[in-house]
């Protein structure tokens, strides 16, 4: 990991901001190091908790950056090694001693882009959506052991793109968000009536409504549901707002942050979507308080800077 004394940021973002770490849908490419090792297939052992085949290799683990809190979980990232070979892998794990960029690469798929023998090598990757077999493209529903009306804790599965957001809807009719944790399941500590009404938004912004659902601890639920939207469709929107763009000049020291760009707002998330700070106009931020890590910076609700406590 890096270490940041002082720093001047400007960077360019669109007005279009669908999500604080994941899968994005502007081609974005990442760049780390890829190892490999013996994966979880034929088990439930991953950090995300998906069951994958044991004679499923294409899946990786992601380091805990960009593994964002399991939001990456289930998504799929296109990696490719500098002799410009290329594999789709789903995301099952989480890789706590990589780098952010880093792929830990099921030993079987490393073999297609690079020859083992290196162990560690460059690599470029971007999220791309899941290919689904013809056979099994619905969205499962996945209710984990011990879920009842009073403490309930639902996973979805064989998803197209990586989920940002899960809600139901309470007896009032409102929508309520349902808090994920980091081992790819949203738990609603004081449970869920069943039957349930539940709305998953992608990463994309595609809502999908799944009525009448039951607990059921004995097999997955089918919903005969899939996420269709695709990235052309999501900068096709992104793009009517180019000529919005803002450039955003950021001063990051050891204790302190300095918006030098003109604003209205700002927030600061932790690497896990919470909240840490909030404040309007200041034009310093005082740091000093916030543990070492890595943050997000958001500003006016559109522009971000990622930044890390040291």
């Amino acid at each position: 990991m890096f270490m940041i004394d002082k720093v001047n940021v400007i960077l360019v973002f669109s007005v279009i901001f669908s999500g604080l770490y994941a899968q994005e849908c502007n081609d974005e490419i990442h760049l780390g190091e890829g190892t490999f090792y013996g994966g979880v297939s034929g088990s439930s052992g991953g950090n995300c908790g998906l069951p994958v085949a044991a004679d499923d290799f294409l899946n990786c683990a992601l380091n805990t950056f960009d593994y964002d809190g399991s939001q990456a979980c289930g998504a799929c990232i296109e990696v490719t090694s500098s002799i410009n070979k290329s594999v789709i892998l789903k995301v099952v794990d989480r890789c706590p001693e990589c780098d952010e960029g880093d792929v830990d690469i099921h030993q079987d798929a490393f073999k297609l882009i690079e020859d083992p023998i290196k162990g560690r090598i460059p690599i470029s990757w971007k999220f791309v959506p899941c290919p689904l077999k013809n056979n099994d493209k619905s969205i499962l529903i996945n209710f984990k052991s011990g879920s009842s009306q009073y403490w309930t804790a639902i996973q979805f599965r064989n998803i197209k793109y990586a989920i940002k957001k899960l809600e139901y809807k309470q007896a009032s009719g409102n929508w309520k968000t349902i808090d994920r944790v980091l081992f790819n399941f949203f738990i609603e500590p004081s449970g869920i009536a069943s039957p349930m009404n539940l709305r998953a938004t992608s990463v994309l912004g595609e809502e999908l409504v799944f009525t009448n659902v039951s607990i059921n601890l004995n097999e997955d639920i089918q919903t005969n549901q899939q996420f269709s939207n695709n990235c052309k469709t999501a900068l096709d929107i992104n793009n009517s707002f180019e000529a919005k763009k803002k450039a955003v000049n950021v001063e990051i020291l050891e204790d302190k942050i300095y918006i030098k760009s003109p604003f209205s707002n700002w927030k600061i998330y932790g690497i896990y979507g919470t909240q840490m700070a909030s404040g309007n106009k200041e034009e310093d931020i005082s740091i000093q308080f916030l543990p070492k890590g890595i943050y997000l910076l958001v500003i006016d609700g559109v522009k971000a800077v990622k930044f890390l406590k040291s």
